[in-house]
């Protein structure tokens, strides 16, 4: 299998809001040890840190917030998100100096920071130009997380077969139509 293209920070932000998978119906945060191995897997979180179910729950907040915010970056829209917002405030960043220049880093090194440090990658993406391929799959039994590679940004669907569903099903629908009204005739 060829290397992700993705941009590393993209990557995460997709992969978090991905932990849930509508299709299939399963959702790696689920449990509070699921979030723990979601962060250990993608090198968040140092092993000796436990997570909660307050953890967990912030965890899930931020989730559908990223959520939110990949599915107006699919109908390229711009509006407030409020739930996110209130979550972002409540995560422990601060700006420092690191010798070459200000950056934002975590002032947590728990579960709270490794939330933290998905956020500052989603901030990351967007100072990268990169935030705007970050969607979500316009196929509403999918919505699952991509990002467009596409020249011109005009992805809708996911690479897993859902455009193709939904024009078949389209294709199915306006046949229906069609037959509806012969066979109402036929009486």
């Amino acid at each position: 299998m060829p290397p992700d293209p993705t941009p590393r920070s993209a990557a995460l932000v997709r992969d978090f809001v991905n932990t849930v998978d509508r299709d299939l119906g399963t959702d790696a945060l689920a449990t509070a040890a699921g979030l723990a191995d979601f962060l250990r897997s993608h090198a968040l979180l140092p092993g000796a840190h436990r997570t909660t179910e307050r953890h967990r729950a912030a965890a899930l907040r931020l989730r559908e917030g990223l959520h939110e915010a990949l599915e107006l970056n699919h109908v390229g829209q711009d509006a407030p998100l409020t739930a996110l917002d209130e979550v972002l405030r409540q995560l422990p960043v601060r700006l420092r100096w690191a010798g070459d220049g200000v950056v934002v880093a975590p002032t947590d090194g728990g579960v709270e920071g490794a939330l933290a440090q998905v956020a500052l990658a989603a901030l990351e993406a967007r100072a990268a130009e990169d935030w705007w391929r970050l969607k979500v799959c316009a196929f509403d039994e999918c919505e699952w997380a991509f990002y467009d590679q596409s020249k011109n940004r005009s992805r809708s669907y996911c690479e897993y077969g859902c455009g193709n569903k939904v024009k078949t099903r389209a294709y199915r629908a306006r046949q229906r139509a069609d037959r509806a009204p012969a066979l109402r005739g036929v009486r």
